[in-house]
């Protein structure tokens, strides 16, 4: 295993906090990545990578579409990564 990518950022700071009481080399043995960037990441080390994405915008338009009703344009920005350390 070259890698392990949490559920969310949570649960990938957990898996760091795991690794290195293992004694493994975060991103030398194993690179962590999470999801949803919570803010958190960015203040343990190393600095936890993540996927961004814009959950209130994904929500507005599936509110939208669900019932099947016009999207009315809503359109949310694209995910992205944000680099950090444990890659």
């Amino acid at each position: 295993m070259t890698a392990i990518a949490g559920f969310n950022d949570d649960v990938a700071l957990r898996v760091l906090t795991a690794l290195r009481e293992l004694g493994r080399r975060v991103p030398e043995e194993i690179a962590v990545i999470g999801f949803d960037d919570n803010g958190y990441g960015e203040h343990v080390t190393p600095a936890l990578t993540t996927v961004d994405v814009d959950a209130e915008a994904h929500g507005r338009l599936s509110a939208r579409l669900a019932p099947g009703l016009d999207p009315g344009g809503l359109r949310p920005p694209p995910a992205r990564i944000v680099v950090r350390e444990s890659v």
